[in-house]
């Protein structure tokens, strides 16, 4: 269909309107705020005239799209860019048709990171997701899908201590994750994510939807926890994407 509109329909539609400045468009994808709270920060009055902003939502991500039909198209749209960069830039995760795991793995690769992955809530999906990159094996070392119990303590070495008395879905045991993965993997960076992702296993304390994020490098030791909603693949997806956006700020401060 791209092919289609490029060789086709938009010759066709420039012939009919000999002279006409073709429509441009760049896009962006953001992640961590919601589409009212973009909107509230896009500087609208400062923005080139004839500028048209889009918005559409590709769960978890929101997707701005900047247009105009001119002559000076491209200035236009640089100086665009520019303002929405300088206002949301913090959360600028994607540009174009690159990918949040495209756009995370490039710094990742710039910044010289070698990394390494302990799913458990996910089963997988952070690996999946970076590993859909071409050239992973530049900054992916390994990853390992400790679902069981048994699996964080054999492969992690996870104090049972730990599990029996804060429970597999805990700060303490992220950050136990993250540190053995650390130690055995031998890499610049460890992540390490455990949760519940439901439908089931929630309880009054640790609601289905609480997820820890931990991350271990060398000086290292930073955990978190999360309440994430929706059913069990938005829950599982929003523990991923939250991974890689902690990974894009990690590479992002070692390449300041």
């Amino acid at each position: 269909m791209r092919a289609m509109l490029g060789n086709a329909v938009i010759p066709a539609l420039q012939r009919s309107k000999p002279g006409a400045s073709p429509l441009l468009q760049r896009s962006y994808g953001f992640f961590g705020l919601s589409e009212p709270q973009i909107e509230a920060r896009i500087p609208y009055a400062d923005l080139p005239r004839g500028i048209q902003v889009g918005f559409s939502l590709d769960y978890p991500l929101v997707r701005i799209s900047l247009r105009i039909a001119a002559e000076d198209a491209e200035t236009h749209l640089d100086t665009a860019e520019a303002l929405l960069v300088e206002q949301l830039g913090d959360y600028l995760v994607s540009r174009g048709n690159e990918s949040m795991a495209e756009h995370v793995g490039n710094l990742l690769r710039r910044a010289e990171i070698r990394l390494a992955l302990a799913e458990s809530c996910t089963g997988g999906l952070i690996s999946q997701m970076l590993t859909s990159v071409a050239g992973a094996s530049d900054f992916l070392e390994r990853g390992a899908v400790t679902y069981a119990d048994s699996a964080k303590t054999d492969w992690l070495q996870v104090s049972p201590e730990i599990i029996a008395s804060q429970g597999a879905v805990s700060e303490a045991c992220a950050l136990a994750m993250a540190n053995g993965l650390k130690t055995a993997s031998g890499t610049d960076l460890a992540l390490a994510v455990t949760g519940i992702a439901g439908p089931g296993g929630g309880t009054d304390e640790k609601p289905v939807g609480t997820v820890f994020l931990a991350l271990a490098a060398e000086g290292i030791n930073q955990v978190r926890g999360y309440q994430f909603s929706g059913n069990r693949q938005k829950v599982q997806q929003m523990s991923a994407c939250m991974a890689l956006e902690w990974l894009r700020r990690f590479a992002l401060e070692s390449l300041a």
